[in-house]
């Protein structure tokens, strides 16, 4: 079956040579090709002719070149705004993650722990310094202070306990360390909003106990839920230079130049003072608050 000839410049057919030539020219690029050949070839052409057939490829060549640049431009298009739009979401998330971080550090009034739920981390408190300043603070001295922040969260917040990281046998409390001293409040018409809503089949939010936290320069506060029942007076010590003094000279007592320790209310003794070694590796006798006797009594 005979096969149509082709031209190589643009690929229309080629018609038949004239009779004795040797040449056969396209009709549309003027191209010529070798008549003899099995496959034609490139042969001469009249003047003019090669300049065209180069115009030709030019043509086709650039509208290849065309064709595949828009089909790379809309594959890269899609992608390009995908990941605008991927890179502006996380821009914006983490903007958003700034902005709460930023709140969680903002100082809040005290009056403002008293719509904080349970769960909500750690606030950092706009308020006086406690008395005494920063650099010489006594939890004992400071009571008043600290119950004012107590109250500004629930009116009827009882004191539960003091806590001091670290203090010195002269009754210096470092505030700098890592160990922060403070004090802990519970509520109890708070507690009993807690059972009533959690009776009632609700997961309850209410914050019914309050830690407050001195360090460095900075007070926090932390609203919890807390289940110890309020039943304490109001707390009765010494200053906490006398007790250290009284209690040092006590049974068991050792002399330290620092120490860790809290307050807390026994039932049947009262409140009472128990020292540690910092390190914790050390425990002393309690020592009643009100007048810095070392158990037993």
């Amino acid at each position: 079956m005979p096969t149509a000839r082709r031209c190589q410049g643009c690929g229309a057919t080629l018609g038949e040579p004239d009779a004795g030539a040797t040449v056969v020219t396209c009709r549309f690029c003027g191209l010529g090709h070798d008549a003899t050949a099995t496959f034609p070839k490139f042969a001469s052409a009249p003047a003019g002719t090669p300049e065209r057939a180069r115009r030709a490829n030019r043509v086709i060549v650039g509208v290849v070149l065309v064709v595949v640049a828009v089909i790379a431009i809309s594959a890269l298009v899609p992608a390009f705004i995908g990941l605008r739009m991927a890179q502006t979401a996380v821009g914006l998330s983490s903007s958003g993650v700034t902005s709460r971080l930023n709140d969680s550090k903002r100082p809040i009034p005290p009056a403002d722990l008293a719509s904080s739920p349970q769960g909500g981390g750690w606030k950092v408190l706009a308020t006086p310094p406690p008395e005494g300043g920063f650099t010489d603070f006594d939890p004992v001295a400071s009571l008043p202070w600290a119950m004012g922040i107590g109250r500004a969260w629930a009116s009827d917040a009882v004191l539960t306990r003091i806590d001091v990281g670290r203090v010195s046998a002269t009754g210096v409390v470092d505030l700098g360390g890592e160990a922060g001293s403070g004090y802990r409040f519970v509520s109890p018409g708070r507690r009993q909003r807690w059972i009533n809503e959690t009776d009632a089949g609700e997961r309850s939010l209410t914050a019914t106990g309050l830690m407050l936290e001195i360090k460095g320069t900075q007070v926090r506060a932390l609203p919890h839920e807390e289940r110890t029942e309020a039943s304490a007076p109001p707390p009765a010590s010494l200053p906490l230079a006398e007790i250290l003094e009284r209690a040092r000279r006590g049974r068991g007592f050792e002399d330290k130049p620092y120490y860790a320790g809290y307050l807390i209310h026994l039932p049947r003794e009262g409140w009472v003072w128990y020292f540690r070694a910092v390190s914790g590796t050390t425990g002393y006798p309690r020592v009643r608050a009100s007048d810095g006797r070392v158990y037993p009594y």
